[in-house]
């Protein structure tokens, strides 16, 4: 497996991914109706990164969702790396493989953008990232410090309950670090995902 295949396949697993290990190691991902497209694309690098037959595409019809499933010998490995307790873990040593393209699968997945004007205007004040991680301390820190120190650019963690009532935090980033980002993440990212970047004009 090269540093390429390794760092997507991470990716893959940290946003909508999920490495399922009841029977076997399976990774499964599912997205809405309206994002088959994209789930199809995901099908497809699958494919291209392990080889094999194209994963099937099951329409869940009361979530109207789809979702794939494809089984590897390498998920083993990756399932001891990212889990533990049955539950992601982002620990600096897993976060050292990721590529700025493997970072755009995971930003298109859990990344928004949004812009706040001036009131009465179309002008653009000023830009705000968020990145839906939902960690707890500790993996919180290990992603700022990554992207700090690989990339100087800087989040900043805000605090959420998660359903189950526990603290979880995710990242966020304005306009001159959202810049920053926009511009590492463009090569690899989706033209229907571009509106989660600035443009180079902004």
């Amino acid at each position: 497996m090269d540093k390429r295949k390794k760092a997507l396949l991470i990716g893959l697993i940290l946003g909508d991914g999920h490495l399922n290990a009841h029977s076997g190691v399976a990774l499964e991902i599912e997205h809405g109706s309206k994002q088959k497209s994209y789930l199809e694309y995901k099908a497809n690098l699958l494919v291209t990164l392990l080889g094999g037959k194209l994963p099937s595409i099951y329409h869940r019809i009361k979530k109207d969702t789809y979702k794939i499933s494809k089984g590897h010998r390498y998920f083993r490995i990756l399932y001891k790396w990212i889990y533990k307790s049955g539950e992601k873990r982002f620990s600096r040593k897993m976060l050292n493989y990721l590529t700025p393209e493997a970072i755009a699968l995971w930003w298109m997945d859990d990344g928004s953008h949004a812009k706040d004007y001036y009131k009465g205007t179309k002008k653009i004040r000023s830009h705000s990232f968020y990145f839906y991680t939902m960690t707890n301390p500790e993996d919180t820190q290990n992603i700022i410090d990554f992207f700090k120190e690989k990339y100087d650019i800087n989040f900043y963690p805000i605090k959420k309950l998660n359903k189950k009532g526990e603290i979880r935090y995710y990242l966020k980033c304005r306009t001159r670090e959202g810049r920053k980002w926009s511009s590492l993440l463009r090569p690899y990212i989706l033209p229907e995902f571009e509106y989660k970047l600035m443009s180079p004009e902004e």
